[in-house]
């Protein structure tokens, strides 16, 4: 069973425990008017990134303020510079991100020269259309709410839709593992491997790479997920000469 603990106003909930060592995944609930401020790792050390659920206070540095607007991603500047979370009126959910980083994920973060801290909501991140939801003719939106490899082996983004329209086609990814938190409004069947199940708010779907995976929708009932995708060996080059071009 996952562990929960409760700091300060926060009550933290592991949602990936035993899926894999480099990776720590919580759900997290900041009471309205509490403040967090979360521990800082280096460059070397770890990445972290938080996904906000629902929209109510702010997060901030010294220097600069982001109101929580929408469901969107916050990325810290490592330790160069401290942050806190405060939830507003209403309690605030969000989802932490922790992944170890090493030289191969540096030297990728160093070449994109990402801008940190970087505060994205939803309706500014890039849009695209999966392979294997295009070509089958479903109306799931995906964005990205990390840019391509900028941080080597891990990044994130979300699927949304609504109806019958709106599936995920089967598919595999053979370099990559993924994890979905499953986002309020959904309702949903997946396949992992062959294995169905409903999904639900709060939910964490965890696919392995190299099997088959796909969602449709129950009804006229939503397929809304925050998605982590992580190439532990690294990202195959493309024909392009780029790590992860055609994956």
């Amino acid at each position: 069973m996952a562990e929960t603990k409760k700091i300060k106003g926060l009550t933290r909930r592991e949602i990936a425990a035993g899926t894999h060592p480099e990776l720590e995944l919580y759900e997290c609930t900041l009471e309205a008017g509490c403040k967090f401020e979360p521990e800082l790792y280096g460059l070397e050390e770890k990445m972290q990134m938080f996904f906000f659920v629902n929209a109510t206070g702010y997060v901030a540095t010294k220097n600069r303020a982001w109101n929580i607007e929408e469901q969107g991603i916050f990325i810290p500047n490592y330790k160069k510079e401290s942050f806190w979370i405060e939830a507003g009126e209403n309690n605030l959910t969000f989802v932490h991100i922790v992944g170890v980083m090493n030289a191969y994920d540096e030297k990728e973060f160093i070449d994109y020269h990402i801008v940190l801290p970087n505060m994205r909501g939803r309706s500014q991140c890039f849009q695209f259309t999966e392979y294997y939801t295009g070509k089958a003719g479903s109306t799931i939106e995906s964005r990205r709410l990390v840019l391509d490899t900028a941080f080597g082996r891990w990044f994130v983004g979300m699927d949304d839709g609504e109806g019958e329209e709106a599936f995920v086609g089967e598919h595999v990814n053979e370099h990559l593992q993924q994890w979905n938190y499953v986002l309020p409004g959904s309702h949903f069947r997946y396949m992992v491997d062959g294995k169905e199940d409903e999904a639900k708010a709060g939910d964490v779907i965890y696919i392995p790479k190299g099997v088959r995976s796909s969602a449709r929708p129950i009804g006229d009932g939503g397929i809304h997920y925050l998605w982590l995708k992580f190439a532990s060996e690294g990202f195959p080059v493309g024909r392009d000469g780029y790590p992860g071009s055609e994956e």
